[in-house]
């Protein structure tokens, strides 16, 4: 077998196996699926009251840990009640250890087994953002290095309304 061949063959023994086991949507985060109402979340999860602004938003009262870190959670709903239903949650990590960047490959890796390869990635100076599209739902990583640390991992769900209810 000639070399090219074989470095063909093994690239595709790598990748087709992850691809094979990546998850095809991104149906929410955790037990939270897109299309809950704010009542049905916060029967799982023990949420602060409302944030002010514009977007009706509700964080976690509790803190969740990925890979030994403390993420703080937030969900957005398309209305400020009880009926509002879900549609993207953002978990966020800050600290001041400027040799956590193994760690952030880490979590990159950690999605990358779940969901397969990004579907995009793009770096920004000290910024790295990592997208997967899932049918009509999106998760984005984005990782930022420097005085300060900085992980956030989206999960947006883009399909119409009648799609999340």
């Amino acid at each position: 077998m000639n070399l090219g061949r074989y470095l063909l063959l093994t690239t595709l023994l790598a990748v087709l196996p992850s691809m094979a086991l990546a998850e095809s949507d991104i149906t929410g985060w955790a037990k939270a699926k897109w299309g809950m109402s704010h009542a049905e979340v916060a029967k799982m999860y023990e949420l602060n009251p409302w944030e002010t602004g514009s977007s009706p938003t509700c964080k976690m009262k509790q803190k969740v840990k990925i890979m030994g870190r403390d993420f703080g959670v937030a969900f957005y709903f398309d209305q400020q009640s009880a009926d509002g239903k879900l549609y993207r949650v953002v978990l966020a990590h800050f600290n001041n250890d400027v040799t956590d960047v193994l760690w952030l490959k880490s979590v990159k890796e950690m999605l990358v087994a779940k969901y397969g390869n990004p579907d995009t990635f793009e770096i920004q100076g000290m910024m790295k953002t990592s997208r997967w599209q899932k049918s009509e739902n999106r998760l984005k990583l984005t990782t930022v290095t420097g005085q300060t640390v900085m992980c956030a991992i989206e999960y947006v769900s883009l399909g119409p309304e009648s799609k999340k209810l």
